[in-house]
């Protein structure tokens, strides 16, 4: 578990580093916005729009399943074809993540594109701005969202998973191994 943490730090340490190093050579400009701070539901909801629906419904998901499998961890005699059976299903909720993520992504880009070329959107000029804003207005934001939100949120529950149940996870594959030679 320490090197978990150690990693983790690492991680963080050499991510600012690099960040800093891109923000000092003029490679990187960072602009901020105090509004997502004052509003961060409004915030999420422009970015992701009616994609919050499957994600938190997933999220709910995740969680039930997390409890669900350190629960049975618990038990002096947790059986193992139940633990698995939780544990594929754990995965799959993960993998649905990246599920969503795509998914919206299409949604996002055909409403952009169907904006952006019916003249249905915000600008009704036909010029490259025109389109241009049509189509970040369109839907654009929402596709790019979903899809950093569900990639993010699918490599994020992997990790977590590994840290609320890797260890009694691992106990109970070791004994089983043992039991049965």
């Amino acid at each position: 578990m320490k090197s978990i943490f150690t990693i983790l730090i690492l991680s963080i340490f050499w991510s600012f580093l690099f960040v800093c190093a891109g923000v000092f050579s003029g490679m990187i400009t960072i602009t901020a916005s105090p509004d997502w701070l004052l509003h961060p539901l409004a915030a999420l909801y422009r970015h992701l729009k009616l994609s919050i629906v499957p994600f938190g419904a997933l999220f709910v998901l995740y969680f039930y399943l997390i409890n669900k499998i350190r629960s049975e961890l618990g038990k002096e005699n947790s059986v193992l074809s139940r633990l698995t059976f939780y544990d594929r299903l754990l995965n799959t909720t993960i993998s649905m993540f990246f599920g969503v993520g795509v998914i919206w992504t299409a949604i996002g880009m055909e409403t952009a594109l169907m904006s952006a070329l019916d003249g249905t959107g915000a600008s009704t000029d036909m010029t490259a701005q025109g389109v241009l804003e049509n189509l970040v207005n369109g839907g654009l934001l929402l596709a790019l969202s979903t899809t950093v939100f569900g990639g993010a949120c699918g490599y994020m529950l992997r990790l977590l998973k590994i840290v609320f149940i890797g260890r009694n996870w691992d106990r109970i594959i070791l004994k089983e191994a043992d039991a049965n030679g």
